[in-house]
């Protein structure tokens, strides 16, 4: 079984699997009509990680896909772990595809949806094992923050606190 959303404890890792905005930039570029191939490629074929989840289900205490966005995907995810979450969106991982067109801007890359990437927790032990299997199947994890006591989501930058934004992904009807 994969672990719930809900497992996180206060002192484990915030993990994150692949890279993040490539989807919501491939739907901007297309309806700019800009010519981002790799980007829309992205949007147009979602690849939802279900290989790495079934390998990192026995190392991890939470875990879920970001299908709305980063930022609120973690919300949720430390809403139902009864956790609070602090992102370090420097650490976000951006594709090269990405960065050549829209620079390093973590902060709209977190809050764009359909990248299908895995959000998972994991307690510090395990972060060996987990960079052990994404050298194995080929498939980058980055640890982007950490749970901790209390509730809701804090971000920061270079180790200063950041404000959240007004919309922190897609708000379902």
């Amino acid at each position: 079984l994969p672990p719930y959303r809900s497992g996180a404890s206060p002192g484990d890792q915030l993990w994150v699997s692949g890279t993040i905005g490539d989807a919501g930039a491939g739907l901007t570029a297309l309806r700019e009509g800009t010519d981002a191939p790799d980007l829309i490629e992205r949007y147009r074929t979602p690849r939802p990680r279900l290989e790495a989840g079934e390998r990192l289900a026995p190392l991890v205490t939470a875990m879920m896909d970001v299908s709305d966005g980063l930022l609120i995907d973690a919300r949720r995810m430390a809403e139902a772990s009864s956790c609070r979450a602090t992102i370090a969106l420097d650490a976000v991982p951006l594709s090269d595809a990405y960065r050549a067109w829209r620079g390093e801007s973590r902060l709209e890359a977190a809050t764009a949806g359909d990248d299908y990437e895995l959000l998972f927790a994991a307690r510090p032990d395990q972060a060996t094992a987990i960079l052990a299997l994404a050298e194995e199947i080929g498939l980058p994890f980055t640890r982007i923050g950490a749970f901790a006591a209390g509730g809701g989501l804090a971000l920061t930058e270079d180790g200063a606190p950041v404000p959240l934004p007004a919309r922190l992904g897609f708000e379902h009807g």
